[in-house]
This record gives structure tokens, C-alpha cells and sequence, in this order.
């Protein structure tokens, strides 16, 4: 089987498989993954997810140049890190900005398929032209991908991707934006600016509660409310607090150097707190994801 890559911009008016290289920055799954709209293919040196995009229809009126990631694989990337369990660690895919698009409409889980594209793949990123800052994305000179410790539960993956629709705009962005902030962190130069894509995360979230309370028949929820609804979903006692009150509060002091609580010359927040909340939203995201059910039936993992 031999591929041809194309240069994403010019198909994204027509169905096509992006393939994109994943970066030795980021952790991810020693499994494969193999769904029917997307898959993670892995080898010593390289590895890769290919995706089955459907253009968007909608017009969404405005104006952006932050787009390069699919919805799809948005959907796939996100449903990576909601895969693992709480306290379970950690697993961050890295994706690069470097994409291809093929014709090909057969199962993506080919063996055939699989081995032609990361040939083709191959192929392609020798004669790239990138720039000397850009992330690393063959395991060379010592440089090898890192595995989360635990085995992956694919079950747990396909209902979480299919939970996700690339209808709601709403959580696509917050996962985008969750997806982010782990890339960002995995630079300590940049630990700080992780928290702010986060908290884009976080307002998200917010919203994403809220909706559901009102589908729920709350016409107008607070943020008490909502902090409810999360000690519900972990049948935790109920805190009396505000929707994460207190990153909410470091929300404020950090994007905000003049704020109500004072004139900060360093961003008041830690390591920590990152890392705290980050693996509490995402285990909200995947909760809210899968009580949402948007998409219409649950992805079928496939051998």
C-alpha cells in the first residue's frame, strides 16, 4: 500500500485521515489504540495518531488562527488523559503542528494501512523544514517516548470518546484547552503560563455545570449550586464553597496583577496548585463528558 500525504489546509472543505506526530515531550499509553474514527500507532522511534475528519458544515462567524487541531482530535487526544483513573497519574499527549492529510477510507486499524502511513510518515518529516525550537518528534540520540505505568482500559477510552461531540463547542474548547496547559507545563521555563490555559479550562467547566444543572431544571445555577453538583458526582459531603472556590480565588490574583485581594508582583499560585487542579478538572471533564452523552452511541473499540 503506498500513501500520499497532502498539506492540511488546502482539504479542509472535504473528508480526509489527518495524520499528525506526536512529540517524545509528551507521556501517553503503551497500548495502541485503535478506534473507528481514530487511532495511536507507535513504534521504537516514532508515533502518531490518525484521525477521520468530516468537515464542519456550521459557519461560526469569527475569525481564528489557533485551529490546527481537528475536532476529532480533540475528541481522540482528550479522551487519552480522561482515561486514566483518579490518582492513577498522568498521561499527556504532546501533538506537534506539523499535519497531514491522505485519501483513504478503509478501516483505519489496517495493519497495512498503519505501517504504510508511518512509512509515509517517515518520509515526510525527513524533508521538513522546522524551526530549531520545535519539539522533538523522532525518539533519536537517546531522546524515547515515555509510558503511563498502568495498562490501558480501552473500554474506558471509547465511552469517553464517544461522549464527546464535536457538536459542542463548549467543551471542545475547554478540552483544547486542558489538552494545552499539560503541553505547556512539560516546560518548567513556562510552568506559570500553564496555569492560564487551565483556567480557560476551568471557565469552561464552569459553563459545562451549568448547562447541566439547567437541563436538569435549575433555571439559573450558582456557583454553590455547581460546587454541589461536583460533591455529588464523587459523593463527596457538600462543602458549602463556591465552584472551586479557591482556584477561583488564584484565578483572580493571577490573571489580574491589580485585583481586589491586592497588587501582586509574582503570580500568588504554586507548582502544586497546578497539578492539584488539573487532575481535579479532568476528572470533572470525564464525569461531565459522559453524564452529557451528547454524541449518539458509544464508540466500538476494535482488535
Amino acid at each position: 500500500m503506498k500513501l500520499t500525504f497532502r498539506h492540511v489546509p488546502h482539504w479542509e472543505d472535504r473528508p480526509h485521515v489527518v495524520v499528525r506526530p506526536m512529540s517524545t515531550f509528551g507521556l501517553y499509553w503503551a497500548d495502541p489504540i485503535r478506534l473507528q474514527e481514530a487511532v495511536a500507532h507507535q513504534s521504537e522511534r516514532i508515533m502518531f495518531t490518525a484521525c477521520r475528519y468530516i468537515p464542519d458544515a456550521r459557519d461560526r462567524e469569527y475569525y481564528t488562527e489557533f485551529d490546527e487541531l481537528a475536532d476529532v482530535e480533540v475528541r481522540f487526544l482528550a479522551a487519552m488523559v480522561m482515561a486514566v483513573g483518579f490518582d492513577e497519574g498522568l498521561v499527556a499527549p504532546y501533538p506537534v503542528s506539523d499535519s497531514f492529510a491522505l485519501e483513504y477510507d478503509g478501516p483505519l486499524h489496517d495493519p497495512d494501512f498503519l505501517h504504510a502511513a508511518e512509512k509515509a510518515l517517515r518520509t515526510e518529516i525527513a524533508g521538513l523544514r522546522r524551526l530549531a525550537t520545535s519539539p522533538p518528534i523522532l525518539a533519536i540520540d537517546g531522546a524515547s517516548f515515555e509510558y503511563h505505568h498502568r495498562p490501558l482500559n480501552p473500554a474506558r477510552l471509547a465511552e469517553i470518546f464517544s461522549a464527546v461531540s464535536t457538536e459542542d463547542d463548549l467543551m471542545l474548547r475547554g478540552l483544547h484547552a486542558l489538552l494545552k496547559s499539560r503541553m505547556v507545563a512539560m516546560h518548567t521555563e513556562l510552568a506559570e503560563e500553564a496555569n492560564y490555559a487551565l483556567y480557560v479550562a476551568l471557565d469552561a467547566l464552569f459553563s459545562l455545570v451549568r448547562r447541566q444543572l439547567m437541563k436538569m431544571g435549575n433555571p439559573n445555577p450558582s456557583s454553590y449550586d455547581s460546587q454541589i453538583f461536583v460533591h455529588n458526582l464523587f459523593d463527596e459531603d457538600e462543602s458549602g464553597m463556591r465552584f472551586f472556590e479557591e482556584f477561583y480565588d488564584d484565578r483572580i490574583m493571577t490573571m489580574h496583577p491589580d485585583n481586589r485581594y491586592g497588587i501582586f508582583r509574582h503570580a500568588p499560585i504554586s507548582h502544586c496548585d497546578f497539578h492539584s487542579l488539573f487532575e481535579m478538572v479532568r476528572e470533572v471533564y470525564r464525569e461531565v463528558a459522559l453524564i452529557s452523552k451528547i454524541a449518539p452511541a458509544c464508540e466500538r473499540t476494535l482488535d
